[in-house]
Order: C-alpha cells, then structure tokens, then sequence
C-alpha cells in the first residue's frame, strides 16, 4: 500500500510553493496596496474635513439661534460657543478644533429677518497640538446677495486655497 502512494504523489517531491509563485503573489499583493493606500488617505482627509464641517455647522446654529433671540442687537460669534458645545474660548474638547474670529457679530433685523454680516464670519482650524487635523480649516462666509447666502469654504493645506465644500 505504502509502494502505491508514493508511486501515486512522487519519490521524494517537495510540496510547497515555488520562488515564481511567491513573486507573484508579493506582485500582486503591491499592486493592491499601491492602489489602496490613496485612496484610504483620501478618505480619512474627507473625514476630517466633516469633522470640522460638524462643528462649524453646529457653531453656525447657536450664532444664528442667538441673532434671532436677540433681535436687532449687534450678537457676537462667542455667544454661541457655549451652545456649539465650545469652551469659552473657542475650543473643542479634547481639544482639536479651535474657532478664530469670535469677536465678529451678527444682527438680525426684527421686521425682515435678514442679516448683516457680509463676509468671513468666523473660521474652524485644526489646533498644532492635533497633528493630524492642522492643516484643515473650514470658514464660514455669509453674503446676503449669494445663492444661498451662507456657504463653507474648506482648506486642506493650512488655509492657502479655500474651496466650496
């Protein structure tokens, strides 16, 4: 019975994988890597930049839920940190997002309920302490005669280029 199986499978034959084999899947396996890997990269950018989309959006809802409250009196940016979920200086915590240009104000005319500011209203920047976000800003610009009037703009490379986002 022994005579019949190695007869069957071969005297002596290694069974494993060739070196030709092995390279080609290593190949194989790279090529797959050096596809993947931008793309992952890109993906965790985007989310980042969402990251701080979030919470210059929530930041944009208190300001606004604040102007309206106070109809017609000049309302500053900082009012609106503690309901964004800010620290009193702009902060997020942990701290990874700081806001810049919280002495900017906005009012609400009380009979047609439009706004004043007309421009950058504030910016979301990613803090030095957090690598891994600081080089992304997001600003907030309001201009009453734009469609819509209120629109982020995104910088993936420490605020050189603003694009809408």
């Amino acid at each position: 019975m022994f005579r019949g199986l190695t007869k069957l499978f071969g005297k002596g034959q290694d069974r494993g994988f060739t070196l030709i084999e092995l390279l080609i899947v290593i190949l194989i396996v790279g090529i797959l890597a050096a596809v993947a890997t931008p793309l992952y990269l890109g993906y965790v950018k985007d989310a980042k930049t969402a990251e701080a989309k979030a919470v210059a959006g929530s930041l944009w809802s208190a300001v606004q839920a604040q102007a309206i409250s106070n109809c017609g009196v000049a309302t500053s940016v900082t009012s609106g940190f503690p309901k964004a979920g800010l620290t009193s200086v702009g902060a997020t915590t942990p701290s990874r997002w700081s806001v810049t240009g919280g002495a900017n104000t906005m009012n609400v005319n009380c009979t047609t309920g439009a706004y004043t500011p007309d421009g950058i209203l504030f910016t979301v920047a990613g803090v030095t302490a957090a690598s891994d976000v600081n080089f992304i800003e997001v600003q907030m610009v309001y201009t009453a005669a734009g469609t819509p009037p209120s629109t982020l703009k995104c910088s993936t490379d420490s605020g050189a280029l603003f694009a809408n986002c």
